[in-house]
Parts: structure tokens; C-alpha cells; sequence
């Protein structure tokens, strides 16, 4: 059953704003689901000026006319719908999320400083959203392999939600799909007889391979690309992002608290990804 919101796209009106409902746009036709477009506008106090609130309220309607008015123009026949509202721009995304096939945010909102950051309604609403979430940014010039897809993934529940939604996207954009697993230098288990660093590489490979090659059944016109690395999670992740389409990660990796929805791999390679990332979320227990 589709969920209501279809693609869920937060729009604040920057340029970040704007970047987000161009893709959203995009996965919406792609995926033949309607757009809806969120707004949050909050009562705020810059220094000792306070604006009246129909000002801001009869700015977001402005906003998001002008935002659907741009998709419809761009994509005719495309169902787009608005969601206007005060609160917390991250709080409602994320509640939204739950009725969303996708979620779409900017890299950065209004006021944000440095690009390579997220800004912090987007890394809100990455960690406590719902499904998969996309954080949108600009690509940083061209690699040898455009529309490449890169999940990353590592044996946990997380990562095998990853990795189905990446052969997803593969399988729909008809795209080359290269799924990378990294083993931390110097793993081991300790205290185990027979067993050392190599022995333990060895089996975490060939359950890797079978993790994949029972996704690729599923989807047996996706190529994916099989690279199992020694080395650090977070450089590998970032790395092959580069020239890529799209990094896919999960929302938390194995050794994870329960109580962190983004494990410390995930996070560094959202935040740190030189291309557009998809963070996928398991279903809620």
C-alpha cells in the first residue's frame, strides 16, 4: 500500500531548498508517486524584531505555490501536493516521514556556513526519520562512472535494508550498482580457537557474497559489482562516492547502541559523501 505522502520533500525556500525539490520532482516521476511538498515555518525572535505571525504563515504559502508551481511547470501530470504548518521544521519532517515512500532534504538550509556539513534540520531529520531519507547535494565534479550507485553494507539489519533499496534504485534507474563491504584493519576475534584476522576476513567475504548474490535474485536485471575491502569504513564509503550518483548506507551498523539511530559510520559518510546519500531506516519494532 502506498503511504500518502507519496515523495516527501522539505522546502524552505534557499537554494538547498530548491536543489531537494528538483530531485524530489525527479524520484517522484520516476517511482510514479505524487510529490508533497512540507513547510515549517517557526516563530522566531532575530535580536528584538518580532514578525507577526500571518507574515510568516502568508510566507510559506507563498513558498510553496511558487515550489509547486516550478515542479508542475517542469513536470507535467506530476500530482503535487502541500503540507503547511508551524513547529519544528525537523520534528514534523521526521513525523511525516512516516507516511512517505521517500523522504527528500537538502544538504544544507538557510544560514548554513560550510557545504560539506549537513545543516541540522537535515541531520535531524536523517537520524529520526522514517524509511529511506535522501540528503541531496550538488555533485563535485564528474567521475569516470556517472550514474554509478554505492551501498554500503556490513552484515547488520540496517545494512540489509540498504542493500535492497539500493538494487531498487539500480534496478529503476537501470544503473550499475557496486556494493561495497570493509573490513576494519587488524579485525579479529579474541580468544577463539582457530580462529585469527584471515580466517575471520575469509568468512565475513563469503557471507558477504551470499548476502548480495540473494538481493541480485531478486533483481536480476540490476549488475551489481561485488568489493570487499580491507581498511577504514568511513575513507572507503567517501571514496567511492566520488563520481557516484548515489551513496546508500544504513541508518545503524553492526556494534551500534539501539538507542543511536545513526551509527558512526553512517553519520560520517552522510556527512561526509561527495554525492547525494540515501539513509534507510529498518521498520519501526
Amino acid at each position: 500500500m502506498t503511504r500518502r505522502h507519496g515523495v516527501l520533500v522539505g522546502h524552505d525556500g534557499s537554494a538547498g531548498g530548491d536543489l531537494a525539490l528538483d530531485r524530489a520532482a525527479e524520484e517522484a516521476v520516476l517511482r510514479g508517486l505524487p510529490l508533497t511538498i512540507c513547510h515549517v515555518w517557526q516563530i522566531v525572535y532575530p535580536g528584538f524584531v518580532v514578525m507577526p505571525v500571518t507574515t510568516l504563515s502568508d510566507a510559506a504559502e507563498t513558498i510553496t505555490k511558487a515550489a509547486a508551481e516550478r515542479v508542475s511547470g517542469a513536470h507535467p501530470g506530476l500530482e503535487v501536493r502541500r503540507v503547511v504548518e508551524s513547529g519544528s521544521p525537523a520534528y514534523s519532517l521526521a513525523e511525516h516521514s512516516r507516511e512517505a515512500e521517500l523522504t527528500v532534504v537538502g544538504s544544507e538550509g538557510a544560514g548554513t556556513v560550510r557545504k560539506a556539513l549537513l545543516g541540522s534540520v537535515s541531520a535531524q531529520v536523517t537520524a529520526h526519520g522514517s524509511g529511506s531519507v535522501m540528503v541531496v547535494r550538488e555533485t563535485f565534479g564528474q567521475g569516470p562512472r556517472p550514474g554509478r550507485i554505492v551501498v554500503g553494507v556490513d552484515g547488520s539489519p540496517a545494512a540489509a535494508e540498504a542493500l535492497r533499496a539500493a538494487f531498487e534504485e539500480a534496478h529503476l534507474r537501470r544503473a550499475e550498482l557496486s556494493v561495497l563491504c570493509v573490513c576494519p584493519e587488524g579485525a579479529a576475534v579474541r580468544d577463539t580457537p582457530f580462529i585469527d584476522g584471515k580466517v575471520l576476513r575469509e568468512l565475513a567475504r563469503e557471507r558477504f557474497e551470499r548476502a548480495v548474490d540473494a538481493r541480485q535474485a531478486e533483481f536480476p536485471q540490476a549488475r551489481a559489482e561485488k568489493v570487499f575491502l580491507e581498511g577504514d569504513p568511513v575513507t572507503e564509503l567517501v571514496n567511492a562516492s566520488e563520481g557516484a550518483f548515489l551513496l546508500v548506507v544504513g541508518s545503524r551498523g553492526e556494534g551500534g547502541l539501539r538507542g543511536r539511530l545513526l551509527g558512526s559510520v553512517s553519520d560520517a559518510a552522510v556527512r561526509h559523501a561527495l554525492c547525494s546519500v540515501t539513509v534507510v531506516h529498518p521498520p519501526k519494532e
